[in-house]
């Protein structure tokens, strides 16, 4: 193989490792059941204020998929006792289960909510059945 050839096949695979590597920007929501999230919504009065606050902030200020995702589906936010510095964020929900799209719409709309001064490192989604949907890690997606 000559040097042109060499260049030009090493040059054919680069490209073809960046196409394949480069995806959509609208990554796959990155939920984990974690050790320190409750395994069922913890109980504090006002979580249905909470979760009143955040749905009307949703509905005048939020994307339509964000209204589709809050509006007359939280039925409770509350937030744990501080811990050190940070505290944690919990959503109540009357969804089955949940599913990636819905659970971006409602962390994206959580996060304009509580604003960038919000000192919650996880936020935990719950069901309808008061079981886990899933944790979400707060500071990945504040600062992609």
């Amino acid at each position: 193989m000559n040097r042109a050839t060499a260049t030009l096949a090493t040059a054919t695979i680069a490209a073809g490792l960046l196409l394949t590597s480069c995806g959509p920007t609208d990554e796959a929501v990155t939920t984990r059941r974690s050790a320190s999230a409750p395994s069922a919504m913890p109980s504090a009065s006002g979580t249905e204020v909470g979760a009143a606050e955040f749905s009307r902030f949703v509905q005048e200020r939020g994307t339509s998929e964000q209204r589709a995702a809050v509006v007359g589906h939280i039925t409770g936010v509350a937030r744990s006792a501080p811990q050190g510095d940070h505290r944690n964020s919990y959503i109540a929900t009357d969804f089955p289960h949940s599913d990636d799209a819905t659970t971006r719409a409602v962390v994206n709309a959580y996060l304009a909510w509580a604003g960038p001064a919000d000192d919650a490192v996880m936020l935990v989604l719950y069901t309808a059945a008061g079981t886990v949907m899933g944790a979400v890690d707060l500071a990945s997606w504040r600062n992609p």
